[in-house]
C-alpha cells in the first residue's frame, strides 16, 4: 500500500496505485488486521503506563478512482479522489455508530471473502449518498480462525440479522441477546436490539427495506 496522507487524526492510504499487486483488497484489508492486532500490544502498554487505551477505526473501500499528482502550480501531491475514496472515508467513522473496529463495502467483501471471516452489519445510505451500501465487519483472518465463543457470538448475532429483517423484533432481540450473553461489548448486537425495540413501539410503515440512514461523517 502507499500511505497517502495525514487527515487530523486519520491516515490515508491507497492499496494498487501506482502498482497493483493483484491482490490489493486482500493486501488493505490484511493491513487493517495486523494494524488492529499491533494495537493490542500499544493498549497493554498504555494500560501499565496509566495511560488511555487508543482505539482505530477502519474503513475500507474498492473502486474506480481518479489517481495521480493532483494540486495546482502552488501545491501538488500524488492521491486519489472520487465517490470511492469518499465511501471508505464514511464507512470509518461509521464504526463507532457499531462499536467496529474494521468496516468494508460488500465491493471490497466480494474481494476477500475467502481470506477473512466477516459478518454483515448492515445496509447503509450514507450522508450526500441515495444508494444504499451492503457493509460487512471483518472479524479475523480466515487462516487465524476465531474462537468458540466468537462462533456463538456470530450465530447468534446472524439469526437475530434474519429475524430483524423479517420484523420480528422479539426473536431479533432474542437472539441478539443471546450474543451479548457470550460478548457483553458486542456492539452490533446492542444497536440492533436498540433498534428493535423501538420498532416494536412504531412499527415502520410498508416502505420500510431495512436501511440505516447515516446522518453524521
Amino acid at each position: 500500500g502507499t500511505l497517502d496522507k495525514y487527515i487530523g487524526d486519520a491516515i490515508m492510504a491507497m492499496f494498487g496505485a501506482p502498482a497493483s499487486t493483484g491482490d490489493d483488497a486482500g493486501n488493505a484489508v490484511m493491513a487493517a488486521i495486523e494494524m488492529q492486532e499491533s494495537l493490542v500490544a500499544f493498549n497493554e502498554e498504555q494500560i501499565k503506563l496509566g495511560k488511555p487505551e487508543l482505539k482505530v477505526g477502519i474503513g475500507i473501500n474498492s473502486g474506480i478512482v481518479v489517481v495521480g499528482n493532483i494540486g495546482s502550480d502552488q501545491r501538488m501531491e500524488y492521491t486519489a479522489i472520487g465517490d470511492s475514496v469518499n465511501l471508505a472515508s464514511r464507512l470509518e467513522g461509521a464504526n463507532k455508530e457499531y462499536g467496529t473496529r474494521i468496516m468494508v463495502s460488500e465491493r471490497t467483501q466480494e474481494k476477500v471473502n475467502s481470506k477473512v471471516i466477516s459478518r454483515e452489519l448492515d445496509l447503509i445510505r450514507v450522508k450526500g449518498k441515495e444508494k444504499p451500501v451492503k457493509v460487512f465487519e471483518v472479524v479475523a483472518t480466515a487462516a487465524a480462525g476465531i474462537s468458540s465463543d466468537q462462533k456463538k457470538v456470530l450465530d447468534a448475532y446472524n439469526k437475530g440479522l434474519i429475524a430483524y429483517r423479517k420484523q420480528k423484533w422479539d426473536e431479533a432481540i432474542l437472539n441478539f441477546n443471546a450474543a451479548l450473553a457470550v460478548n457483553p461489548d458486542d456492539g452490533p448486537s446492542r444497536v440492533y436490539i436498540e433498534r428493535s425495540e423501538v420498532f416494536k413501539k412504531n412499527p415502520p410503515d410498508n416502505k420500510w427495506d431495512g436501511v440505516f440512514v447515516m446522518h453524521t461523517k
